[in-house]
């Protein structure tokens, strides 16, 4: 009678057992991980981007060197192991009379093991491909898709561009600030309303034994006499052959004719340098001439681009960097700079991949 109702008591804890040890393959892990760590992965990458650019920006108003250092690969690897045990035992040394049951131990445990390994590889973007790319001037090509993605032409050709046809924008050049041409930024304004009324446009043009061109035009039918007075205005702002519906675009300082539309494009390191100009240095910084003094001259190209700094960490940095003892950051709720963030993006990505470009053809027909 006592061997039997041991028997019951053991079978209950023995099920147990196996039930614990059968758990550990029946569930998969996998999923859930994917769910649990692709955003806080992309969150984490996109912050680190954000404070690796703001940081070569304000190391640039110092004259320091910047530098890149890419994440090329993120490999995250987990096991969870689930084990159990059960040990039995019978003794003959317990008091006379002693059941079955009595003379019987049992022991139980179970642990679960659960490990995360990930691989995280860093690139220094040191190859001469990537140094080249951020060094030479912007195709014009680049400029042009930038402004057909839906950014205001003022706002891009402000920041990329140092002349039109020879008509300059503004600059800083070899430590002095140069105003623009006023007719610089008049032809940017005619663009802008023409973009932003639907006037103006873009296609590809395949053409037979000659690399693809890049056709910029405006809309001539069903104009307002004003529009189609203004666009034959920006053709003359240019010097530009009013007549002629097509203009070749090439990279360089002045046309060679009016029938060609030049346009000396700025690099990415010269535009990062430009953005460095609107990073605000610590009074005592300037008075140890560790940074260039504009002497309270506003900054070219870029009027709505701010990096504020303070002793003080921000409470609400969009990013924010620690360099030179001080925190250097921009405001989360400034959107214009933000936006330049946005814009970088797509140009230091080019740079990455090694894009190369080819010069494009702009046409602005005429009525």
């Amino acid at each position: 009678m006592d061997l039997s109702m041991s028997r019951n008591k053991l079978l209950p804890s023995c099920w147990f057992v196996l039930a614990l040890i059968s758990q550990s393959g029946c569930r998969h892990i996998g999923p859930s991980m994917i769910v649990a760590d692709r955003l806080p992965y992309n969150e984490a990458l996109a912050t680190s981007w954000k404070e690796q650019t703001l940081l070569n920006i304000v190391k640039m108003r110092y004259n320091d060197t910047p530098f890149f250092v890419d994440v090329s690969q993120i490999t995250s690897g987990y096991s969870k192991v689930r084990s159990g045990n059960a040990n039995l035992s019978f003794s003959s040394s317990f008091f006379p009379g002693a059941g079955f049951g009595e003379r019987m131990g049992t022991l139980f445990g179970g642990q679960t093991t659960f490990e995360d390994r990930p691989t995280i590889s860093y690139t220094p973007q040191t190859n001469a491909e990537f140094i080249r790319n951020l060094t030479n001037p912007i195709a014009p090509k680049s400029i042009l898709f930038m402004i057909q993605s839906g950014y205001d032409a003022d706002f891009v050709f402000d920041l990329l561009v140092d002349s039109i046809n020879g008509v300059n924008n503004g600059s800083f050049l070899a430590g002095e600030l140069r105003e623009a041409d006023p007719r610089f930024h008049a032809f940017l304004q005619i663009m802008t309303r023409a973009q932003r009324s639907g006037n103006v446009g873009m296609r590809i043009e395949q053409r037979k034994d000659a690399p693809e061109a890049v056709v910029l035009f405006f809309r001539d039918k069903n104009i307002s006499p004003e529009t189609a007075a203004e666009l034959s205005e920006g053709r003359k702002l240019l010097g530009l052959n009013d007549e002629l519906s097509e203009f070749k675009v090439v990279f360089g300082e002045v046309p060679k004719s009016n029938d060609e539309l030049a346009i000396m494009t700025r690099s990415i390191f010269r535009m990062l340098g430009i953005l460095s100009l609107a990073v605000e240095v610590p009074c005592c910084h300037l008075a140890e001439g560790r940074a260039l003094d504009l002497g309270g001259q506003a900054s070219p190209n870029v009027p709505a681009f701010v990096v504020h700094s303070s002793l003080e960490r921000p409470c609400d940095g969009y990013a924010t960097v620690f360099y030179r003892g001080y925190w250097f950051w921009v405001d989360d709720r400034d959107l214009q700079t933000k936006r330049y963030f946005q814009f970088m993006l797509a140009f230091l990505a080019q740079a990455d991949t090694g894009t190369k470009d080819t010069l494009p053809l702009v046409t602005i027909r005429a009525n």
